[in-house]
């Protein structure tokens, strides 16, 4: 209740007092993030699909914050609370496959951002947790007989990137 008040506030002083209400939604965004984490992990209040798919809105929610108030930390926020969210609402099963689909996801949320905004650091963010993502795999999981599986995402992410790094280049053009 606290971080949804939070929140409403940062919203309604949006146009009074910018970096004030930025804090308050970023705010906001991580206590929700940790009551989430907790119910889940502390407690086993909720299943780990159910805070998934909690970590997943509140990543939209704020990417949508991010866009809506021209706020690159909330961007920010947004896509480090969506490359952790698999992470902190794991229960130890699941499928590289899915996963990285799910990153692909994200990626795409990441390029979708870059068609409107040239935020080069938030283009650096999402590579280098695509990359630690997919080395901490590769290092713990990988065998030979998954390469079928894995050359497609490794293709997406690198055409993902250029695909930013260009958008980036046509924005700092116009």
């Amino acid at each position: 209740i606290g971080g949804l008040a939070l929140g409403a506030i940062g919203w309604v002083l949006r146009h009074k007092n910018r970096s004030y209400a930025l804090a308050l939604q970023g705010g906001s965004m991580g206590i929700i993030y940790l009551t989430t984490f907790s119910a889940f992990r502390l407690y086993e209040l909720i299943p780990a699909p159910a805070a998934f798919a909690l970590f997943v809105a509140l990543g939209i929610l704020c990417a949508l914050l991010a866009l809506i108030n021209d706020a690159r930390i909330l961007a920010f926020l947004a896509i480090v609370g969506a490359f952790l969210a698999p992470l902190l609402a794991s229960d130890g099963g699941g499928s590289h496959v899915t996963l990285f689909s799910y990153y692909a996801i994200v990626n795409a949320a990441i390029l979708a951002i870059a068609w409107f905004k040239a935020w080069r650091s938030l283009n650096l963010v999402g590579f280098f947790f695509t990359l630690g993502a997919g080395a901490t795999w590769g290092l713990e999981y990988y065998e030979p007989a998954l390469f079928n599986t894995i050359e497609p995402f490794l293709i997406l992410f690198f055409l993902f990137y250029l695909a930013a790094a260009v958008l980036f280049a046509y924005r700092q053009q116009n």
